[in-house]
């Protein structure tokens, strides 16, 4: 594990012990409960995320009893026979029509939140994580972009040079990435005000869209547009081209426009390929195909006669 995996992990596990157990150290039979009594709170994947942090913190204490005994904990929700509701999961907008960023930036900049309508300029223009927003440079049309995953530490991955060939959307770009690279609010707190301010601006909606929205409406244009899986993982910033798979609808990016293509320095080579085939599809055997009872009365009861030689073909003149 790395080490500022598990410094995460600690920050969140003493945060829950304060909160929910009252105390900096519980045993584990407090943070057990605590545990159970808050599961209809959490999504089952953010319960399990939850159970890996406190089991992880408490090896990292030296108390493997304690670890142990949340590692064997059973999810209340989830649980066979178990009667309690599963925490509904959040809608997501994947789709963003341009109508609503330009309302949207508007919306921003005339309230005076330019670290919110800088972030949103970058999402929408470029689909880059929050986490790059603060590292991009420029030099002439060429965007610099310090990838924001890490595979080691002092290892980034997924580094990218973007070309922008519009002058005004390079002008754009350019300012959002001298405003963020100043910025000192966090990036949850910029996510936090910008769901305020969406919420202002579209009271009436059920779904706001976020900065991940931006990124998921880039994935789709960029599927609509033809470009190779090798150059469409290049610029969402993914070291396989399988990553792209979960970002964005070709169908929600019909008659929207790129304006970032690769820079012609870019080693696209250097993607990863699927070290397995598709699961379904290409290159999968699934069997024999059997036809309706209804076809079975001609030529296909005569193609398995002559399979198992009961029939001779006709000769050939």
């Amino acid at each position: 594990m790395q080490p500022t995996t598990l410094q995460r992990y600690q920050t969140r596990a003493q945060n829950f012990y304060r909160s929910h157990c009252g105390e900096d150290d519980p045993s584990s039979a407090q943070i057990c409960a605590a545990l159970l009594a808050c599961a209809p709170d959490y999504r089952p994947n953010a319960f399990s995320t939850l159970k890996n942090t406190l089991m992880n913190d408490q090896l990292a204490r030296r108390n493997i009893e304690a670890a142990n005994t949340i590692r064997a904990l059973v999810n209340p929700v989830t649980a066979p026979g178990s009667q309690i509701v599963k925490k509904p999961k959040p809608g997501q907008i994947r789709k963003v029509p341009f109508e609503d960023f330009k309302l949207l930036h508007q919306h921003l900049r005339a309230g005076g939140n330019l670290d919110e309508a800088a972030s949103l300029v970058l999402a929408y223009c470029l689909g880059v994580r929050p986490c790059e927003m603060r590292t991009i440079t420029i030099s002439g049309n060429h965007v610099h972009i310090i990838g924001g995953k890490k595979s080691a530490e002092l290892h980034r991955g997924a580094d990218r040079t973007l070309v922008i060939d519009k002058p005004r959307t390079l002008k754009l770009v350019e300012w959002a990435a001298q405003w963020m690279a100043g910025c000192p609010r966090t990036n949850t707190a910029i996510r936090d005000c910008l769901r305020k301010e969406c919420r202002r601006l579209w009271p009436k909606r059920k779904k706001q869209p976020t900065l991940k929205s931006f990124r998921h409406q880039m994935g789709s244009i960029l599927k609509a547009s033809g470009e190779s899986p090798e150059s469409m993982a290049y610029i969402m910033g993914h070291q396989s081209i399988s990553s792209i798979s979960v970002y964005g609808d070709g169908r929600l990016g019909a008659g929207m426009k790129s304006h970032v293509r690769p820079a012609e320095s870019a080693v696209l080579a250097s993607i990863r390929q699927p070290q397995k085939p598709p699961r379904y599809g290409q290159g999968r055997i699934l069997g024999a195909i059997e036809f309706p009872a209804a076809t079975r009365g001609h030529w296909y009861t005569e193609m398995k006669q002559r399979q198992a030689g009961k029939i001779l073909p006709a000769p050939q003149s």
